[in-house]
């Protein structure tokens, strides 16, 4: 399922290669689609099976917030 997850935090294309590659290699079952940093928000494609708290963890690891799933 497409959804896209609104992140606040990302200053530079450093910050959006480090989200690429956390919810690629961190969690099965994601494949990112697009992260934008001007539009504060990462398009992803993600099985069923993905707990959107696992998600959301590992982007505030990243120091970003998570603010919305749509």
């Amino acid at each position: 399922m497409k959804r896209k997850l609104s992140i606040e935090g990302m200053k530079c294309s450093h910050c959006v290669g480090n989200l690429k590659d956390v919810l690629t290699e961190d969690i099965s079952g994601v494949d990112v689609l697009e992260v934008n940093l001007d539009g504060k928000y990462a398009l992803v494609d993600m099985d069923d099976s993905v707990d959107v708290k696992k998600v959301q963890e590992l982007i505030e690891d990243l120091g970003f917030q998570l603010t919305g799933v749509e």
